[in-house]
């Protein structure tokens, strides 16, 4: 199974662009901080991960801005063929 749920504030949001085949794209950045038991003991966790929308997502997330409040998800997938570098894939995004 892959499938990544995140909340965060949004802190960098792209423009769209589009693939050869017209295909809109946009990248956002978001900034996850929370509070998170591990091991029994509370431990706080911040994280910044790179996001990907195509499509009609892509223009929703073209659309929000620097400093949004979101809720995320999709699938975890390497940014390109030769990255070891993971971007989330959207498919849902729901601004809180």
């Amino acid at each position: 199974m892959n499938k990544l749920g995140i909340s965060g504030t949004l802190i960098q949001v792209d423009p769209v662009r589009y693939s050869p085949a017209g295909v809109p794209i946009a990248e956002a950045v978001i900034l996850h901080r929370s509070s998170q038991t591990v091991a029994m003991q509370a431990r706080q966790v911040e994280c910044e991960l790179t996001v990907q929308a195509s499509g009609t997502l892509a223009t929703q997330l073209a659309q929000l801005a620097t400093g949004a409040q979101v809720k995320l998800e999709g699938a975890l997938n390497r940014r390109s063929v030769k990255s070891r570098q993971l971007i989330l894939i959207l498919n849902r995004i729901e601004k809180e």
